[in-house]
């Protein structure tokens, strides 16, 4: 690999952590929506409609009181990711794979080719 790409790649990989560090920051600096500690997880889970969520933001009211209902599942993240959001889901995947195809051609190392005497290729 040539030192340009050597330290782009180095460059690049540097930023995307350093994005990433931002992100994190940010995301654990906001405020809260709803953390769940009043919760009483076994009663949520025996029965989810008697779950008192008047403390809860109106996605998360939505997703305790009518997942049963709407997705026949007991576990309520299982049916977010697999049932709500499920084409979603798959989109991403597709993009990941997409993303890591695209990156593996670009980044592969190409076996050179010895040189062939232009004589002997005039002969053949």
């Amino acid at each position: 690999m040539s030192k340009t790409k050597h330290y782009v790649l180095i460059l690049s990989l540097a930023l995307f952590v350093f994005c990433g560090m931002i992100a994190v920051v940010n995301m654990d600096m906001s405020a809260r929506t709803y953390d769940g500690s009043s919760a009483p997880a076994m009663a949520l889970y025996e029965d989810p409609s008697s779950y008192d969520n008047s403390s809860a933001d109106g996605a998360a009211a939505v997703i305790v009181n009518e997942n049963l209902e709407k997705t026949a599942s007991l576990n309520a993240v299982f049916s977010v990711v697999f049932n709500f959001r499920g084409y979603d889901t798959l989109g991403e995947s597709f993009i990941l794979i997409g993303a890591l195809s695209g990156s593996m051609v670009i980044l592969r190392k190409v076996a050179k080719r010895p040189e062939i005497d232009r004589e002997e290729e005039l002969t053949r």
